[in-house]
């Protein structure tokens, strides 16, 4: 009778639990991992103009009356400063979460920097922006609510969903079969420079719908406190000016679709143009019903969200315009979606053997 003695398994550096978290956290490839960090940024960008909406329409625009501290001599919100300082408080530490966020988006394609460039530098733009934006609300408190900073502050962030928004677009069509199909890259006759051109025209409208909604909060009653400077603009002039951007951006997309048809444009660009459609209805809709209504609170909260989506879905159809407009970018993406991943997942094996 033999008797068989089993060997132990020796584990080698690269099987510990770091090393595979590493792995996971800094893929070679676009992952489910890296498509979430970058639908992360977008949406805790989002989130930021909901709390920050939240602080102004509460009057708690200086619950916190200094910057970067809470009081001269406390960082955090005391109990004697009531709901507002809470409320102030709590949308300064969201800082934090969405500088957590940018780090592990610069991580999941930090190792990617060579073949997605475009990833990797649109993520450190999304890293580098949060200071830029904590610096930017500082000195709003500084102005006690200057409606001209407040104004750069939204402005600020609605770029920061921009730049989130592509990336998430742009992860998705570098690993989703499904996106590559519905965008036909592959289909080089079908580029279009009129595409091209109506997707800038497009953002262009919808950063200028931005802005001029700025000023018309930063003339309404919503100041965030009570002895805040307001605008000196007349409310019915600066509200009918955002209005005729919002149609101006309404019929750009209404022309889109109608080319979209004429033209045989990819069904992706008519399904991005679509979701626009139903973006703009519900955010002019909600815009309308405030107007009309004496800018109740709640109304005015859900039209900070609406920009927020409107800005979204505006670049992520900028960013499949603007690449299928041009029979480069196309190819350039094509390589990434179908090439790239291979001699990634290669790298990854040969890295792992070694």
């Amino acid at each position: 009778m033999s008797t068989s003695s089993t060997q132990p398994q020796t584990r080698t550096p690269s099987d510990s639990a770091p090393a595979r978290l590493w792995r996971v956290l800094t893929p070679l490839t676009v992952t489910g991992w890296v498509r979430g960090t970058a639908l992360a940024s977008v949406l805790a960008n989002l989130l930021l103009v909901i709390t920050g909406g939240l602080v102004r329409l509460t009057q708690s625009g200086l619950g916190c009356p200094t910057w970067p501290r809470c009081t001269d001599d406390s960082w955090n919100n005391v109990p004697e400063m009531g709901i507002h300082g809470f409320i102030e408080f709590g949308n300064r530490t969201l800082t934090g979460l969405l500088g957590i966020v940018a780090v592990l988006t610069v991580l999941a394609v930090m190792r990617l920097r060579t073949e997605y460039r475009d990833l990797f530098w649109l993520a450190i733009l999304l890293f580098a922006g949060i200071p830029v934006q904590a610096v930017v609300g500082g000195f709003s408190v500084w102005l006690r609510l200057n409606p001209w900073m407040v104004g750069v502050h939204f402005v600020l962030s609605a770029v920061m969903i921009a730049l989130a928004a592509a990336l998430w677009s742009r992860t998705r069509r570098y690993s989703l079969p499904r996106v590559r199909e519905v965008e036909r890259l592959e289909r080089l006759e079908e580029s279009d420079p009129t595409m091209g051109r109506l997707g800038a025209i497009l953002l262009a409208l919808t950063g200028i719908a931005v802005y001029l909604g700025t000023l018309v909060t930063g003339t309404g009653p919503h100041s965030g406190d009570a002895t805040s400077a307001r605008h000196a603009f007349d409310a019915v002039m600066v509200a009918r000016m955002h209005s005729i951007s919002v149609w101006l951006t309404v019929l750009t997309v209404a022309l889109g679709i109608t080319l979209c048809v004429r033209r045989g444009w990819a069904p992706g660009v008519r399904a991005a143009l679509l979701r626009m459609v139903g973006v703009l209805v519900l955010q002019g809709g909600i815009g309308y019903l405030q107007y009309f209504n004496g800018l109740p609170i709640w109304m005015v909260e859900l039209h900070l969200l609406g920009a927020g989506l409107t800005v979204w879905a505006a670049a992520a159809a900028y960013d499949r315009m603007a690449v299928l407009a041009q029979p480069t970018r196309r190819e350039t993406a094509l390589v990434h979606t179908v090439t790239a991943p291979e001699w990634r997942a290669a790298q990854e094996i040969a890295g792992t053997e070694a």
